[in-house]
């Protein structure tokens, strides 16, 4: 019985090898993206589960109130690990865990790298393998632990414990380093990770005191003795919350607060500084829907399949019912041959999954590592069987009732017809058109802004400014005078910190009884001319002058704002403590990521001998030459440091990666919807077909010509197209509209240009992939299709 089963359903399958093949692949494609989707979630929330003491692992991370909205930090005091070991019985362990730049030499070799610090529990606390050397690497402060990467990439082959390796901090404090151990590859579920780490008290060398209140650190770690004690433990933080605010009065914190180790990927979206790689769950949760949708218009085309092609087994159906056959054992039959069909696809799934759909996602998705392994990953199997048990309820149920509920006499007889389904298989027409007409559009806008970010004027000129960062005094004003000689160099000017790379320079600005948080910049004199900052009020600062360093300030249009003013020249301030007047005001520039709001900033001006960004503006595009000649210039005063010349615009280019991806995730997903649209269109024009051969011939012998009989065919899929436009546009606007409101500070206007070429797309779509076939039967012999009837 088994065996006359699959013969039978492999041999309808070979019957209908057009139909079968179009189902199969929008199956295919519909699984595979739920596979990646799945992958992804899987990933994202079970980021550091392998970590032995995860569950009692949290990070100390605290609230803070910026312009009136709570936000969250993860960078927390130097020293409230060790006061909360001290002073609470319930924390066993902490960790400080802090990364700064740093140049390694070994041998001939130097390169630039990032160094993390941490306190010697550290590898006692997290389940990091160690591959080689010794299992407490870092007790010793000349000890130093490297990753599997940096140990080829040092060392080759060559065994890498024990040898040195020479690191200059902060350009000038040299210290050598004995390899201690190599770490063995983390795994793809680590939230962080390290390349070259080193015992925290190499700190006290850089003049971090290890007490120090006003000092913030990357992450500090605590392992408490239950996870049950971190309710009493958050409890036990706010006592410290009062030490640090009489501390830091000018940054106080609204409370403490504890991360779950398991959580900060989840929740690094939301966490300003978070150290651990992770992404919104809105973002997951769009991703899953997109899956969903490909999965479901493929299920619908399973069912306008089975039904537009149902006419062929109609005898068949008729047989098995005279010959005994209940309809119960006809719908089993029906849904079995869903399950093989389902099968097939499941492993044409598994091949696209590994060869396109997952290497893509890659791509787009450059900063996960996703690992498809079914063998090492129960819990993939038991959801690819769910989706197969679901796909064939969804996209065989209806039509194995429909089916087999025909009157076997009207069939042996050939007078049943496919009726009763019109208005059914056109919803689901309309459906999937609409939801092509979903992505399409948002292809089209996420494209269009991303375009936009590249042209978005940043409220400075950022083309041809090019940044050097000197490491001393002496190698800035070296570098300052080599780039004054050149010809091409047209201005230069000093800062602190580059625009747009600062650090956390966050100070509150108080004028009378308000206040305002921004973000502290120090330049010089010349840093607002060089890069096209635009003064909207007042003057610029004094050069070389000492009065302007010590009471001058210039301020943003969004501190203006904020701060409730129409005017803000001549106002007296205060900021750190300090009296400053406002002596100027810019128009607002961007100097953060792009999908954060620019928000209030103030530029101060930079004592110069503190100066170590060197900013020039050049006049031609190929730089290639002043490179050659500053590097010269860079070796003579710091030889062991590799040499670094950026353009400004590369600061920006996090905001442009991300709105690429967002980008490319849509127009993949559109691609998807347009091909299983054209699939479906295509099994409802055969049904339409099937249905009306005989009216065409008909009318054909009647003298219609083949104008009006592709007319007669045409006109109704363009009705449903436009009724999927009417009904699918609209929402697509409001949605799209409040997706990029959510996720972008600027973004491009929602026009209604964007849905006019989504209609004009999907018009093209439907004229391409229905023409042939009209064409077909429009110019068919008449006398056929009516001996066929």
């Amino acid at each position: 019985m088994i065996k006359n089963f699959l013969t039978v359903a492999l041999r309808n399958l070979y019957k209908q090898k057009l139909f079968a093949g179009f189902n199969i692949l929008g199956i295919a494609m519909g699984i595979a993206c739920c596979i990646v989707v799945y992958l992804l979630i899987h990933h994202q929330y079970n980021q550091d589960t392998f970590h032995t003491n995860a569950p009692s692992l949290f990070i100390v991370n605290h609230v803070r109130t910026t312009n009136g909205q709570p936000e969250l930090w993860e960078p927390s005091p130097e020293p409230i690990g060790p006061a909360l070991q001290r002073d609470l019985a319930e924390v066993k362990r902490f960790v400080r865990y802090h990364g700064t730049g740093a140049v390694v030499r070994y041998g001939s070799h130097t390169f630039r790298e990032h160094v993390h610090l941490a306190d010697p529990d550290f590898f006692r606390m997290f389940t990091f393998p160690i591959q080689t050397g010794s299992s407490d690497p870092i007790s010793e402060p000349s000890g130093i632990v490297l990753s599997e990467a940096m140990a080829r990439k040092y060392f080759g082959d060559e065994e890498a414990v024990g040898k040195q390796l020479t690191v200059l901090f902060n350009g000038d404090l040299r210290r050598t380093f004995t390899v201690t151990a190599v770490a063995a590859p983390f795994p793809n579920t680590a939230s962080f990770s390290f390349d070259l780490l080193v015992n925290y008290q190499v700190g006290k060398d850089l003049g971090w005191q290890g007490n120090d209140w006003t000092r913030q650190v990357q992450a500090t770690f605590i392992q408490l003795d239950t996870p049950a004690s971190a309710g009493k433990v958050t409890k036990a933080l706010a006592s410290y919350v009062k030490l640090h605010n009489t501390i830091n009065q000018q940054v106080p914190i609204t409370s403490f607060y504890l991360d779950n180790l398991q959580d900060i990927s989840v929740n690094a979206h939301k966490t300003r500084h978070s150290f651990a790689g992770g992404t919104s769950p809105t973002g997951i949760v769009v991703l899953g829907i997109l899956a969903g949708l490909v999965l479901f218009m493929a299920c619908f085309n399973f069912m306008n399949y089975t039904i537009a092609t149902s006419t062929t087994r109609f005898k068949e159906i008729g047989v098995r019912k005279v010959l005994g056959s209940t309809r119960q054992q006809l719908i089993r039959q029906f849904i079995g041959e869903n399950l093989i069909t389902g099968f097939i696809a499941l492993l044409l799934a598994l091949l696209l999954t590994t060869t396109v759909f997952l290497p893509t996602f890659s791509r787009i998705i450059d900063f996960y590592q996703l690992r498809f392994d079914m063998l090492e990953n129960w819990q993939l199997i038991a959801f690819l069987a769910a989706l197969m048990a679901g796909i064939s309820l969804l996209s065989g149920l209806y039509p194995s009732l429909y089916i087999s509920g025909f009157n076997p006499i009207s069939v042996l007889k050939g007078k049943q017809r496919i009726s009763g389904t019109n208005g059914f298989v056109r919803t689901l027409l309309v459906v999937q058109f609409g939801l092509s007409m979903f992505t399409v559009s948002a292809a089209i806008l996420t494209t269009q802004n991303a375009q936009f970010l590249r042209r978005m004027d940043v409220g400075y000129d950022q083309s041809q400014l090019m940044v050097l960062r000197a490491n001393s005094e002496q190698s800035y004003n070296h570098l300052r005078q080599a780039a004054l000689r050149r010809s091409e160099v047209t201005k230069v000017a000093g800062s602190q910190d580059q625009l747009g790379a600062t650090g956390d320079n966050v100070a509150t600005l108080e004028y009378e009884s308000t206040k305002t948080t921004a973000e502290t910049m120090r330049v010089s004199s010349d840093y607002i001319a060089t890069l096209g900052l635009r003064l909207v009020e007042g003057r610029n600062f004094l050069p070389e002058s000492p009065v302007d360093q010590d009471n001058a300030i210039i301020v943003n249009n969004a501190l203006v704002k904020a701060m409730g003013w129409t005017s803000a020249v001549g106002k007296q301030v205060r900021l750190q403590d300090k009296p400053y007047q406002i002596v100027g005001v810019t128009q607002d520039f961007n100097y953060r990521f792009f999908f954060l709001k620019i928000a209030p900033c103030i530029l101060k001006l930079n004592a110069p001998q503190e100066n170590r960004v060197l900013t020039m503006k050049v006049n031609k595009a190929d730089v290639s030459g002043l490179s050659d000649y500053m590097k010269a210039e860079w070796q003579k005063v710091m030889p062991d440091v590799p040499f670094s010349m950026t353009q400004q615009e590369d600061v920006y280019s996090g905001s442009y990666d991300e709105s690429r991806r967002i980008k490319d995730v849509f127009t993949y997903v559109a691609m998807l919807t347009l091909m299983i649209s054209a699939m479906g269109l295509f099994a409802l024009v055969s049904l339409t077909i099937a249905k009306k051969t005989k009216e065409i011939g008909i009318r054909k012998v009647l003298g219609a010509s083949s104008f009006s009989i592709a007319n007669l065919l045409n006109r109704e899929f363009i009705i449903l197209i436009t009724v999927a436009g009417v009904i699918a546009l609209p929402l697509a606007f409001v949605a799209m509209q409040s997706l990029l409101d959510s996720v972008y500070a600027y973004h491009t206007p929602v026009t209604a240009g964007a849905f006019i070429a989504t209609l004009l797309v999907m018009l093209l779509l439907a004229l391409v992939t229905i023409g042939s076939q009209v064409y077909k039967i429009a110019t068919a012999n008449p006398v056929k299709s009516l001996q066929a009837e």
